[in-house]
């Protein structure tokens, strides 16, 4: 039986991975992402990415403009200047008016259709050259930043790409390419769209601070952060006691229980890792990761770890401790 649903679920994996290569080679992906050149004050130059908003609005990464003295906005075939408008530093997304320019705006998907296990496309000037990668969504994050939960991505991207989309095999962005883990892996992050409604709205409470919660992972910025740290460089003992403070915090995440999950695996701990891993689908049905991982215990332990009727084992077995 086991077998049977895991080879199914390999075959739906490349039915959409499919998808999402037809996706990549059908759109002109150059005209919903546009390279940012800033130079700054000490006349140093830094590149960046943009996405095409409503008139002559564009949205990028905070972080890209720091200290500007002049922004450009450019395709391959010519160049805007462009200013900085409403911005956020904090959450790292700011506006860009760019008044002469003419182009489509990029479709949005809506915040509630994002959901781990979809496939999606990064794109954006890595390192200077224009770049489409596919992955998909790996986890969704929640932070003190309100409006929105961070998207974790295994669509990879490089310096350059600060400001470029994430998007759906639709062309809808899904959310804003802004930063990844030194410790490389499936660890790339983007921002939400729903940060990008409520800021144009500016519906979102401000946050004091000139540096993006990212850059200065602790208390105030959530769990996750470190969590995921810890994950990229498989550190499953530190990683295991931290996920264990985070699912008596946040007993309703998701990724608190994915992250414990994670750390259970790396210490060669199966039992607990399928508990902590089905707690996540109670929690987030939908939630694929959780499930892919359920499948491949099944095989490991032997027993249909999927199977609605040991749903009651797996806080008793997380109970026993690691």
């Amino acid at each position: 039986m086991g077998i049977r649903i895991r080879v199914l679920w390999l075959i739906v994996l490349a039915v959409l991975a499919s998808g999402l290569a037809r996706a990549e080679h059908s759109r002109d992906w150059s005209k919903f992402v546009l390279k940012v050149e800033v130079t700054h004050a000490d006349h140093s130059q830094e590149l960046g990415s943009a996405v095409p908003l409503a008139g002559t609005h564009m949205i990028t990464n905070c972080h890209v403009l720091r200290e500007t003295t002049d922004i450009q906005v450019a395709n391959s075939e010519r160049q805007w200047h462009a200013t900085m408008a409403n911005s956020d530093a904090y959450r790292d997304l700011c506006f860009l008016d760019v008044p002469d320019y003419q182009g489509p705006a990029v479709p949005m998907a809506g915040a509630e259709e994002t959901r781990v296990g979809m496939r999606v496309l990064a794109v954006g000037y890595s390192d200077g050259l224009f770049a489409v990668h596919q992955g998909q969504i790996k986890g969704l994050h929640t932070c003190p930043c309100d409006g929105g939960r961070v998207i974790q991505t295994s669509a990879p991207f490089d310096r350059g790409a600060s400001g470029g989309g994430l998007f759906d095999s639709n062309g809808r962005l899904v959310g804003i390419l802004t930063f990844k883990s030194q410790a490389g892996g499936d660890f790339h992050f983007a921002l939400p769209v729903g940060w990008l409604r409520n800021l144009a709205r500016k519906q979102l409470q401000a946050l004091r601070g000139e540096h993006p919660f990212w850059e200065h992972p602790g208390q105030g910025s959530g769990y996750f952060l470190a969590a995921c740290a810890l994950d990229a460089k498989k550190h499953w003992g530190p990683l295991s006691d931290m996920a264990s403070e985070w699912t008596r915090q946040e007993a309703d995440n998701p990724e608190a229980w994915m992250a414990l999950g994670r750390a259970r695996l790396g210490l060669n701990r199966p039992e607990t890792a399928a508990a902590a891993f089905r707690q996540v689908l109670l929690l987030d049905p939908s939630h694929e990761e959780a499930r892919w991982e359920l499948q491949k215990l099944e095989f490991e332990l032997d027993k249909p770890l999927l199977d609605p009727g040991t749903a009651d084992t797996a806080s008793s077995q997380l109970s026993r401790g690691p």
